[in-house]
């Protein structure tokens, strides 16, 4: 009977170890060189609508300086293992990173014009008469992290 108890034991912490979170081991799932800069659009397919304002920035940005954009990457809800490093809460969300860097974060809805403003600055774009925005750095920017760990 004590064989039994001690396996029902065993069994269970290796069934509990399983579920604790690796998160502080987990890699950058990007691979970046250190001085690489991507852009990164967290998506969620239920919530196509929301994002509409980001694509039509980044197709305007585009269209303006098809040689300065860095490369762009979405990466849709499904990927748990991406979400969970970047801290991904709500979408969509945009990351401008460098590196292990993030020079920029853009949570939830937005105006293109916002978007755009956002992402002139930080890809240290001419800014031309038809981008003319104010960059509203309101409750929408939050300071960029760093993910070296």
């Amino acid at each position: 009977m004590d064989k039994y108890f001690e396996l029902m034991i065993l069994g269970s912490i290796f069934l509990l170890g399983s579920c604790f979170s690796t998160v502080s081991s987990m890699e950058n799932p990007l691979e970046l060189h250190h001085d690489e800069t991507i852009t990164v659009l967290f998506s969620d397919s239920s919530t196509m609508q929301d994002e509409k304002a980001y694509y039509d920035a980044l197709l305007e940005l585009k269209n303006h300086y098809p040689t300065e954009m860095p490369f762009l990457l979405i990466i849709d809800a499904d990927e748990r293992d991406a979400i969970r490093y970047f801290n991904i809460e709500h979408f969509p969300t945009m990351l401008v990173i460098t590196g292990d860097h993030e020079d920029l974060r853009m949570e939830g809805i937005l105006s293109k014009d916002e978007i755009l403003g956002h992402l002139v600055e930080v890809y240290r774009l001419e800014s031309e008469a038809m981008i003319n925005t104010h960059l509203a750095f309101n409750h929408t920017y939050k300071t960029p992290l760093s993910y070296d760990q």
